[in-house]
């Protein structure tokens, strides 16, 4: 399951005293070879200095290290927090005797505090002396916040593997971009595989893949300003992707990970004691059906009625008939299915024929005790 199954990949975690409950909370990923490197990022105005770091990293196309902290998320931080995200590349890039081009850095955690350097970096050097193949299921632990539990999966598929981790359970709405492209906690994912895959189509994939998975997902509405993908692959394997037929193969793999993670984020919703799965068909086309999904499962009074198993179609009406979905009210259907873990919602607009799925969690008590009072 974990991060470190492809080839060529190890990773390591630590305490380095930026959570308050004193848990690892420092997390270092390295590729043994120079990585094709795609990232996606928040559209979020207001962005962390990791995120805009990382926005300039990426642009080399390789990767070698990602450096991630949680706790504390590095952002309203002004001049110094660019200079600590920078610190932590410079320091990670030294230890390891690599490009400092090639380091990514990520936070996660608390808006508008100052990461407490005088930790971080003898920590990064501890970190590089950590590293194993064992390590990625200590990362998988080490990035989350307020989440419940670790979300991590791995795929074997044609003689390569695609592997991944993510965090996130609440301040989750993300609306990402590639990097050229257009609160208190984050979702991240970090995506490994040992496959040979240039970096022009890896970001490709990884775009497609997350329209698909991360940015269907909602927990609160919230648009994090540190919202990141990265997907790395070190070709280790010696696998390519040398026709059509092996790409779609490694693209589904690459989605069903992202998905994955995706819904394993919104099932880990803050105070959530259920998944909500939105399938909208008979849209007019892919970009209405995705407005509609997104629409209802992002319902406050729809959330509600799950978390209550009030059946209530009329509150999935309500939330299409708000967007720009075109709908025919005569022909628009609507349900509602309740499990034990588990909802799903479907709504037919009655018009065309394109579909599309949306994933979000229940509105409890527990989201507001959560976040009346925050700690990491």
């Amino acid at each position: 399951m974990s991060i470190t199954v492809p080839k060529g990949y190890q990773a390591a975690a630590l305490a380095a005293g930026i959570k308050q409950s004193g848990k690892p909370d420092l997390t270092l990923i390295y590729s043994e070879a120079p990585a094709s490197a795609a990232g996606v990022f928040t559209s979020n105005q207001f962005k962390a200095a990791p995120v805009m770091v990382s926005q300039k990293q990426i642009k080399s196309g390789l990767c070698r290290a990602i450096i991630s902290n949680a706790g504390n998320a590095n952002c309203g931080t002004g001049k110094q927090g660019m200079d600590d995200a920078w610190a932590m590349v410079k320091e990670t890039a030294k230890v390891l005797g690599i490009n400092q081009k090639h380091v990514l850095v990520t936070s996660t955690g608390s808006i508008h505090k100052y990461l407490p350097m005088k930790n971080i970096i003898p920590a990064i050097r501890t970190l590089a002396l950590k590293l194993s193949r064992a390590g990625g299921r200590d990362v998988a632990r080490a990035i989350l916040t307020t989440d419940t539990r670790p979300k991590e999966i791995a795929i074997k598929v044609g003689g390569y593997t695609v592997a991944g981790i993510a965090k996130g359970s609440g301040m989750i709405h993300p609306n990402m971009a590639p990097s050229t492209g257009s609160g208190q906690a984050t979702m991240l994912a970090f995506i490994t595989t040992d496959a040979a895959v240039p970096r022009p189509l890896l970001q490709k994939m990884l775009k497609q893949a997350v329209e698909n998975s991360f940015n269907m997902i909602s927990v609160d509405q919230c648009q994090s300003t540190n919202d990141c993908v990265f997907a790395l692959a070190n070709g280790q394997s010696n696998i390519k992707l040398q026709n059509s037929k092996s790409q779609k193969k490694f693209y589904e793999t690459l989605e069903k990970v992202c998905i994955y993670l995706a819904k394993e984020i919104a099932r880990d919703g803050e105070g959530a004691t259920q998944l909500i799965e939105v399938k909208v068909t008979g849209a007019r086309n892919e970009k209405e059906a995705r407005i509609a999904a997104r629409a209802i499962a992002c319902s406050d009074l729809l959330k509600c009625a799950v978390y209550g198993h009030d059946y209530n179609p009329g509150r999935i009406f309500a939330a299409v008939g708000s967007t720009s979905a075109k709908i025919n009210q005569g022909r628009m259907k609507a349900d509602m299915k309740f499990g034990k873990k588990e909802t799903v919602v479907t709504c037919d607009l009655g018009v065309g024929k394109s579909t599309a799925v949306a994933w979000g969690c229940d509105l409890t008590e527990g989201y507001i005790r959560i976040n009346a009072k925050y700690h990491t």
